[in-house]
């Protein structure tokens, strides 16, 4: 019998040993995947929606604690559009309200006409008028869940609006939104003339030349480009922090637990392994069929690990209070991580304590068993 032979029976008769391993594997993959994806979702899911609303750069207040907590002038828009580069500018007037079954949501207002109204897809209805008055436009998202149709009214800031329009966007986020123009909004939420951010749209041909020019025309402001988001803000930063600690703690945990896993398997079968060095068998075949036995479990488990993973996330992000803010960011390159710490790390748990049980007398090893 060769090592391949003797691996390839043992594999077959699904021992709850190889059972048990398979299945610790799996959840420690499974959970690397789930966790690290949902983290890396949180921590893109404002700055994508920024960018796929075509704004190459964010300005808010100096100093601001977040994106909602910022306060500018309107006219600062209008100061910024005659500066050489600036393409195209957008005031943004960015609110928290309560529905009235008690559901938080997020209004962002822009003036009518300006270029983030471009970025979404109208599936009902249509986008707000110049004179409209009071109403609004629904993320998709958000009006699957609430059950709002166009023609149906509203409650925002203690005032009925007209669900004039759904619309889909590119973002996450952008679908969880209620949009409508600017200055009703700031009549509504006594903001008048005021704004918490402006987006910009800059000359592609210059854009790191004009985000200089316009830092030193504006000290008072902080104008930074929507890819740097994520470091600039307090939430940003406790986000990025969170989504490096939930990767780093996913990572180790499934570490250990592999190892330990494949670890515990292989010694549970000392008694074997003296009987088969009894009989003949040299060490390194020995090795070698548990190395085979370890490499095929971990494979599978990675696998199935990986699928598992990835369902999870999925669940996850649709539940009711997460639904439509964040999605799994769980790319090629994770996946490819997570099924390499699933070979190495299983192999590993596999040849230590391999090499120290054929490493003993048989005779000790079944005398202390």
């Amino acid at each position: 019998m060769t090592a391949l032979t003797l691996a390839l029976r043992n594999l077959s008769i699904w021992h709850p040993r190889n059972i048990g391993a398979l299945a610790g594997i799996m959840i420690a993959v499974a959970s690397l995947v789930a966790l690290i994806g949902l983290a890396r979702g949180v921590q893109e899911s404002l700055a994508s929606a920024l960018v796929n609303r075509g704004t190459d750069a964010l300005v808010t207040e100096a100093g601001a604690f977040d994106l909602i907590s910022s306060i500018l002038m309107e006219e600062t828009a209008m100061a910024l559009a005659k500066q050489p580069g600036v393409t195209a500018v957008a005031p943004e007037l960015s609110r928290l309200t309560t529905l009235r079954d008690g559901r938080s949501v997020a209004v962002t207002a822009w003036p009518v006409g300006t270029f983030p109204w471009d970025s979404l897809k109208v599936t009902d209805g249509r986008l707000p008028a110049t004179g409209d008055g009071q109403v609004a436009v629904i993320g998709q998202s958000l009006a699957t869940r609430a059950g709002f149709a166009v023609g149906d009214r509203i409650e925002l800031f203690h005032t009925e609006f007209q669900v004039v329009g759904l619309v889909t966007a590119q973002s996450v986020l952008g679908r969880s939104l209620v949009y409508a123009a600017l200055p009703v909004v700031q009549e509504l939420t006594f903001r008048d003339g005021q704004v918490t951010s402006v987006g910009l749209q800059l000359d592609k041909d210059q854009s790191a030349e004009t985000l200089t020019q316009l830092r030193d025309g504006f000290p008072a402001l902080n104008i930074e480009a929507t890819a740097d988001l994520s470091d600039s803000y307090f939430f940003g930063q406790i986000a990025r922090v969170l989504a490096l600690t939930i990767s780093t703690v996913a990572m180790l945990s499934a570490v250990l637990v592999i190892f330990t896993t494949m670890s515990t398997a292989v010694n549970a079968r000392r008694g074997e392994l003296a009987i088969l060095s009894a009989i003949g068998w040299p060490r390194q075949r020995i090795v070698a069929s548990l190395l085979i036995e370890g490499a095929v479990l971990s494979a599978i488990a990675g696998v199935l690990g990986i699928l598992g993973g990835a369902l999870g996330a999925q669940v996850v992000t649709a539940l009711p209070s997460i639904t439509g803010y964040i999605a799994p960011v769980i790319g090629p390159v994770l996946l490819v991580q997570a099924f390499l710490v699933s070979m190495a790390v299983g192999l590993l748990g596999t040849v230590i304590p391999a090499l120290r049980a054929t490493a003993r007398a048989p005779a000790d090893i079944l005398r202390s068993r």
